[in-house]
């Protein structure tokens, strides 16, 4: 079984300026996390953040070498995560499937659902098989 969350990451670009990093302005957005029923209490917050770590880690990564979203190679400034929060799904949320008008996150993104192992490993799923 899992449980099925609302997340709403805060980020910024950082950017490089005078060999110092500046926020450049905050910006939101909203995915979908089906997470592990193991994942809740206390724990639930850190381990959401971790998860979006990786995913900006991965996306600097592409922003940069393999031109899956775009090449930058020589770009010093990265997004980075600030915050997530997470919010459980309301049992009639889910049975409606409110992931389903959501909005692509970003220009870079290409779903809104994430679906995340015990382990933290994640994978992008399309909304409608989520």
């Amino acid at each position: 079984m899992s449980r099925y969350l609302a997340v709403t990451f805060t980020d910024t670009l950082m950017h490089l300026v005078d060999d110092t990093y500046l926020q450049s302005g905050d910006r939101e957005s909203l995915y979908y996390f089906r997470v592990p029923d193991t994942w809740h209490g206390p724990d639930l917050q850190t381990q959401v953040f971790a998860v979006a770590e990786k995913m900006y880690k991965e996306f600097n990564a592409q922003f940069r070498a393999d031109g899956t979203i775009v090449t930058e190679p020589n770009d010093p400034n990265y997004i980075k995560v600030l915050q997530t929060t997470a919010v459980p799904l309301m049992p009639q949320q889910i049975a409606t499937k409110i992931w389903l008008t959501a909005e692509s996150p970003s220009a870079w993104e290409w779903t809104p659902c994430v679906i995340v192992n015990d382990d933290g490993t994640y994978s992008r799923q399309d909304p409608i098989d989520f």
